[in-house]
């Protein structure tokens, strides 16, 4: 059986569960990001579990949300993710690098990894061949200390994109299309698979779009 891209991901990343549609897999997890919002509770269950160090490939810290520091809370956060970063053998991305999905996407993320991260930007990843989801901060500290992630086998949906954008359009105009026919629910518990020759013309950052 031949399988698409997203397919071979995922059997090879494949722990627990059959690929069949919509029925429970586990898989691993190559990467993980947090941004300061939400990492600093996924940290805290991190540490309650006794794992010694991050048991992934890559896990980045990143701060890029709460930076105004007008009082001490967040200046206390980003020292404790700053502390946590050293302790257990992540990277730790200071106030002022970037915004995480970014900055992920043009210094770690790699073709056919997996990525899951405390960010609804996660997805950014998938525009060049990455498995990349968007998460719970428990979920993220699971996969950290090398629990799979487990999810409903997705359906993948082919979009074939033909010829190129026509003058004054984007690729975000494709995700809006797609929105229009499908709906905000259409891609829940689903893969986009976008082929075709029309993805030749687009840069690595519309394809991310």
């Amino acid at each position: 059986m031949a399988y698409n891209v997203s397919e071979k991901i995922i059997s090879s990343h494949l722990i627990e569960g059959e690929m069949q549609s919509q029925s429970l897999i586990g898989i691993r997890i190559d990467q993980t990001l947090t941004q300061d919002a939400t990492g600093t509770l996924a940290y805290l269950q991190f540490e309650a579990m006794g794992v010694p160090k991050v048991k992934t490939e890559l896990s980045v810290s990143y701060v890029d949300h709460n930076t105004l520091q007008t009082s001490f809370e967040n200046a206390d956060d980003h020292r404790y993710l700053q502390s946590v970063a050293k302790k257990y053998g992540l990277i730790f991305s200071r106030p002022g690098n970037g915004i995480c999905h970014q900055l992920h996407l043009e210094r770690f993320g790699i073709p056919g990894k997996t990525l899951l991260g405390s960010d609804s930007h996660t997805p950014t990843g998938g525009g060049i061949g990455m498995i990349s989801m968007g998460a719970g901060g428990l979920d993220v500290a699971l996969a950290m200390a090398g629990e799979p992630f487990y999810l409903k086998m997705p359906n993948i949906v082919e979009v074939c994109l033909d010829g190129k954008l026509s003058e004054w359009t984007s690729a975000k105009d494709v995700i809006l299309e797609l929105l229009r026919r499908l709906s905000v629910k259409g891609g829940v518990n689903k893969i986009f698979e976008f082929t075709g020759k029309g993805i030749e013309s687009l840069s690595v950052p519309e394809r991310a779009t």
